[in-house]
């Protein structure tokens, strides 16, 4: 039987590549690698026209478009984890704002409401600081036309959300923002080009909400034992469906091309690294051997927060069941290895 052909669009991260350029190849499956083209413009094209088999994708688009019935299902391998809430929300230099419970009130622009940093960001504020979404004012970046916004679908949740009518950017500058956020160099879907560097613009200086943002990310991490995940894995539910076996061979795939990356890694820290050899040493000690973590059970727990978030957040009505989330054989596969 000849293998299976399927596209996959994914960011060229060194846990990725191996399968990639096909030294690992997943048992009874020939993958054609395309990249990841036109950036985070991917998730906006495979959301609205399904181009892919198998696609890196946003979080919080996945869960609001799984629960209208859209036709991927998740592979238990989550990308690009981030402390967005402690590293990328940016105020001036000269605000007042010192923390957390200064934002009550506040204005804070974003690239899209339901956007992962987003729903992480205000999640994290309302559980560890008390700070609820609807105590602030929202600015979506993203115009409607580009944005498949899924705010309201909770309909409990009265959040005060509004489209910037310029640059978030401009917007902090001109202080009709209190703050921002957003990642420097984050990519426009709407736009052929980046954002400004806002630690680097020339016409303004800003600061972190939180001082010492590496603390911070330590502080949560040691707290929940959560890294939270950004970006996750999709596979469209039609092949998974003919072809259940599909779904643990690329997972197996997945496991050996970051198991290549690791041990690659930890060999030979990156020359470009300056007291690379010191500085995972730290790493290590703090967030263990593997950062990214593969698996059901290795993920429960951040998926059923992020999932909180979102009907907290007014991105969806309720939770979704895992059997609604995973493929079939993704589950039975983990009970397996449990019994």
């Amino acid at each position: 039987m000849p293998d299976l052909p399927l596209t996959l669009a994914m960011n060229r991260y060194d846990r990725i590549l191996p399968l990639g350029t096909g030294q690992v190849k997943p048992q009874g499956i020939a993958i054609e690698y395309v990249g990841f083209p036109g950036g985070v413009g991917v998730f906006y094209e495979q959301h609205k026209f399904s181009l892919y088999d198998i696609s890196e994708m946003s979080f919080a688009t996945f869960i609001a478009a799984r629960a209208r019935g859209w036709g991927y299902q998740l592979l238990p391998v989550f990308h690009n984890r981030n402390f967005k809430h402690a590293r990328d929300i940016l105020v001036r230099a000269e605000s007042d704002i010192r923390g957390p419970h200064d934002l009550k009130g506040k204005t804070i622009g974003c690239p899209a409401y339901h956007q992962n940093a987003g729903v992480w960001a205000r999640g994290i504020l309302q559980h560890e600081f008390g700070m609820k979404p609807e105590d602030m004012v929202w600015y979506q970046d993203r115009p409607p036309e580009f944005s498949h916004n899924y705010v309201g679908a909770n309909k409990d949740v009265n959040v005060r959300f509004k489209y910037a009518h310029k640059g978030l950017e401009q917007m902090l500058i001109d202080k009709e923002l209190d703050a921002v956020l957003t990642s420097p160099g984050t990519y426009r879907i709407d736009r052929p080009k980046m954002h400004p560097d806002l630690t680097t613009h020339p016409l303004i200086k800003t600061r972190t909400l939180f001082p010492d943002p590496k603390a911070e990310s330590i502080r949560y991490f040691e707290k929940t034992g959560i890294f939270p995940p950004h970006h996750v894995t999709v596979v469209r539910e039609s092949i998974v469906e003919k072809h259940p076996w599909v779904a643990t061979s690329l997972l197996e795939a997945f496991e050996k091309a970051k198991k290549i990356a690791l041990d690659r890694f930890y060999r030979r820290p990156p020359s470009l690294l300056m007291f690379g050899p010191e500085r995972l040493k730290e790493q290590r000690a703090t967030f263990g051997d593997d950062r990214y973590v593969y698996g059901v059970k290795g993920n429960a727990k951040a998926v059923d927060m992020f999932q909180t978030f979102c009907v907290e957040q007014g991105l969806i009505e309720k939770k979704l069941p895992l059997e609604t989330i995973y493929p079939e054989e993704i589950l039975l596969a983990e009970r397996r290895l449990l019994e």
